[in-house]
This record gives structure tokens, C-alpha cells and sequence, in this order.
């Protein structure tokens, strides 16, 4: 096996030719700023609102409520540092779950006097009584990720959202519904309006689009800018826009959209294919109903991860023992597999193998045979 075979799609895809060739494009016409007011900067202005529109019209949400960021992690951190301009520190409940994009903030809230209840989640799923017993008058945001970036575990997130709405009927005051739906988008069908959340969070690196470029999608018209400059993005994420990158996570998510079912089929096959060569050798941790095909957390009692990792990287094998955002943190993933309830051993010798639009077949069989092989050494 002379190749490398790539199974850490959850952690980065390579960018689809499309979506370059889209980039390389907009860097060559449309290279004027669009704040300015002459002829190019106009071109230019223009063509940020067309591609606002597009992903506005995929999603079927108003462009109005789309502001282009960095990536998740900066659309996560708007929402969350929004909390510290509240006039009095109150409560938000962040499941254990969360990626560090989100739970990151938790020790900062808690600093600035901020309550913040922690959710667990047996087998990678919320329990909405759960919920409902941690809300209080006190809570002003609720996070709950679309789709788990370890175990691959889809959120029941519309029905946590109608639990918080439900109990924001009897207060009478409003809770913040947040969403971290990177792994979801392009990967399975969600639709942010039936969600009911306030806010969700996107990169374009997760399905072939540029590292380096998001979305925001927002509701709230109460949030304010965490940064000074300009007045892009009407002012809640200002700095002049990175059209190329823009335009190039246009194209990724218009032909993730487009051929949605074809790639879908494709990972469902791929997945059965890894579950039923694997499921004698290994324990496989990511449930067949509610859950991405693109992600597969499988669990060996023989190696830790960190170990099998290397093991499988030494025969040209790219996986994960979690989330790429935390592979310098301590545990990596096992804490969060912890908070589902996984016991110790399980948690600390999982692997995630995560599929993407290119992924074949033939690299699947490989990568399962070299994993059968390690483990009977």
C-alpha cells in the first residue's frame, strides 16, 4: 500500500478543483474592495451579495441573516462572547459534548460570574427532560451541536429547541438557542428554520470549500460587534471581506447541495462496509440511526489511541483519535466520550474515521484490512 489513504475528513477536506478554480477566478476579476464606492469596488460589493444570496437560498433562510466569518470557531466565539456584554451575568447551559469552539468559553463565563450548566449526553444524545430541569429564570443561551464531531451522533436539535421555547413561554423571557452545525453542513438534511435555533455555526473546510472562511447565521437582533473597523458585514464582523475564499465556499456548498443524494448514498455504503468488516475486531461506538455516515468512532481494547493512530498513520493510514481543534489537549476525545457515557477502557482506545465526498470504496477495504491486521499482531 504505497498511496495514503485519508479518513480525517471531519477534521479538514481537501478543496474540491471547483471551488479553487472559483477562488483563483474572483482573486483575478473581482480584486477591488468592496466598501469602495468607485466602478470595481461596486463589481466587487455585487458579488459578495450574489454569493450571500446563493448560500441564503440553499439554506432557506434570508441572505439578511448570514454574516461571513472566519470559520466556525469565530461564529461559535461571536455568540458566546456576546455574554459578556449582558448588564448582569446569568446562566448558560453548554452540554459536555460541545467542541472546544464552544466549551472553550466556559472557564471565561464562569470568571465574569457567569452560571454554566453542563449537560451530559449517554451515547451521544441530549436527554430533553434533562434539559428542561436545567433551565431557570436565569438562563439566556442554550448550546446544542447538530452533529457530534467525535462520535458522529445527529442532536435531536429541534426538539431541544421546542423544550427551551416551551419553558421561554411560561418565563416570558427570551433564551438564546445556539447550534455548532459545522459537521452537518452538506453532510446530512437539516433545515435551520424547522431547527427553530437562533444561530448556527459553519466552515467551508469540512466540505471542500478553503480553510479559513464561515457563516454565521443569526436572528437576534441584539447582538453587537466584538470588534471595531469597519462597517462590514453590517458591522457585526467587521475587516474587509475575503471575497475569493467567499466565493469559493459558494461553489463548495452550491455542489455539496447538488449532488447531496449521490454523495450520501456513497458514504452509507462506504460506512455499512467499514461496520461489517470491522464490528468482530473492534468496538464500534457510533450508533447506525440518528447519525452521520460520513463519521465512525470505532474502539480497540488493545491500544490507546493516541498509539493506534500512529500505528495506522506508519502504514499510510490518516485518522483521528478526535478532534483536530484539541490533538495538542490532554484526552483529546475521551472526555467527551466520558460525558456519554462510554466507560474509561472504551474512551481511551477510540479512533474516528470520518469519509468525505472522494472517499472510495477500494480505500475503505484497504484501510479496514490494515486495521484487522494491526489488531491481530
Amino acid at each position: 500500500m504505497n498511496s495514503m489513504l485519508y479518513f480525517d475528513n471531519a477534521a479538514t477536506t481537501k478543496i474540491s478543483e471547483v471551488a479553487l478554480a472559483a477562488y483563483d477566478k474572483v482573486s483575478e476579476e473581482y480584486w477591488a474592495n468592496p466598501s469602495s464606492l468607485h466602478r470595481e469596488g461596486q463589481k466587487a460589493k455585487q458579488r459578495l451579495e450574489d454569493d450571500r444570496n446563493e448560500i441564503a437560498r440553499y439554506l432557506g433562510v434570508p441572505a439578511s441573516t448570514l454574516t461571513f466569518t472566519s470559520g466556525a470557531t469565530e461564529a461559535n466565539g461571536i455568540i458566546l462572547q456576546n455574554l459578556l456584554w449582558a448588564p448582569k451575568s446569568q446562566s448558560v447551559i453548554i452540554p459536555s459534548i460541545e467542541h472546544n469552539a464552544v466549551r472553550g468559553y466556559e472557564r471565561l463565563l464562569r470568571e465574569k460570574g457567569w452560571d454554566v450548566v453542563s449537560l451530559d449526553a449517554p451515547r451521544g444524545f441530549i436527554n430533553p427532560r434533562q434539559l428542561e430541569s436545567a433551565l431557570s429564570d436565569q438562563t439566556r443561551l442554550v448550546c446544542c451541536m447538530l452533529v457530534n464531531n467525535v462520535l458522529g451522533t445527529v442532536q435531536m436539535v429541534e426538539e431541544l429547541v421546542q423544550v427551551v421555547r416551551n419553558f421561554q413561554m411560561r418565563t416570558g423571557r427570551k433564551i438564546h438557542v445556539h447550534t455548532d452545525a459545522t459537521q452537518a453542513l452538506g453532510k446530512v438534511d437539516f433545515n435551520l428554520t424547522k431547527l427553530g435555533v437562533d444561530s448556527a455555526a459553519f466552515s467551508a473546510h469540512k466540505l471542500q470549500g478553503p480553510r479559513g472562511i464561515g457563516l454565521l447565521y443569526n436572528t437576534d437582533s441584539s447582538l453587537v460587534a466584538l470588534s471595531q473597523g469597519g462597517e462590514q458585514e453590517r458591522s457585526l464582523r467587521p475587516g474587509t471581506e475575503n471575497l475569493p475564499a467567499i466565493e469559493a465556499m459558494t461553489v463548495a456548498i452550491k455542489d455539496a447541495f447538488d449532488r447531496f443524494d449521490e454523495h450520501q448514498q456513497r458514504a452509507q455504503e462506504i460506512n455499512a462496509l467499514v461496520r461489517a468488516s470491522l464490528g468482530e475486531v473492534v468496538n464500534i461506538l457510533t450508533p447506525k440511526e440518528n447519525s452521520s455516515p460520513y463519521i465512525l468512532n470505532i474502539s480497540t481494547n488493545k491500544f490507546p489511541s493516541e498509539v493506534f493512530t500512529r500505528m495506522l498513520y506508519d502504514q499510510n493510514c490518516c485518522v483521528s483519535s478526535g478532534s483536530a481543534c484539541s490533538n495538542n489537549a490532554k484526552q483529546k476525545a475521551e472526555n467527551v466520550l466520558s460525558a456519554m457515557k462510554f466507560p474509561p477502557s472504551i474512551a481511551k482506545g477510540s479512533i474516528r474515521l470520518s469519509f468525505g465526498y472522494d472517499t472510495t470504496v477500494e480505500q475503505a477495504q484497504q484501510l479496514c484490512t490494515t486495521i484487522r491486521q494491526l489488531i491481530r499482531m
